[in-house]
């Protein structure tokens, strides 16, 4: 049983989950031929690479021995998670500026480590940054500044 739980084995478990979802979503997609390549016949090669891979990884984990998987770290999964979120949440609205900064501060929290006091000058630069590339450089339709 300490053989099917380690993080190697759970790994390739999910691989090969997310592969035999890939194949599940390409659903009937035309393959057609190698010179004639149909909408599905990429889709389906990177599938089945991937089921390849997550195959390989789930039998490296059961034939080595691997150490238990660790206790879950709560503070960074909360802190990554509601940063993401609230990236999503205020970009349309309050802009990529107010986003990438709530963003920055939230992902913050992720580190007992963290200085608090650098942390808004990591995000006003990151802000910049979002700006100049994706809206500036990129021309995407996404607002600077809240609307």
């Amino acid at each position: 049983m300490r053989r099917l739980l380690n993080a190697e084995t759970l790994s390739g478990a999910f691989v090969l989950a997310l592969g035999g979802i890939g194949l599940l979503a390409i659903g009937n997609l035309e393959i057609g031929t190698l010179n004639d390549m149909g909408p599905g016949y990429m889709a389906r090669a990177v599938a089945w690479a991937i089921l390849a891979f997550g195959a390989v990884i789930l039998l490296m984990g059961l034939r080595a021995e691997m150490p238990p998987i660790p206790a879950m770290e709560w503070r960074p999964a909360l802190a990554i998670s509601l940063a993401t979120i609230a990236f999503g949440a205020t970009i349309d609205r309050q802009g990529i500026v107010i986003a990438t900064i709530a963003m920055t501060v939230l992902a913050g929290f992720a580190s007992p480590i963290t200085r608090h006091r650098e942390t808004p000058i990591l995000a006003a630069a990151l802000a910049a940054g979002a700006a100049l590339v994706f809206v500036v450089g990129l021309k995407l339709a996404i607002p600077i500044w809240p609307r």
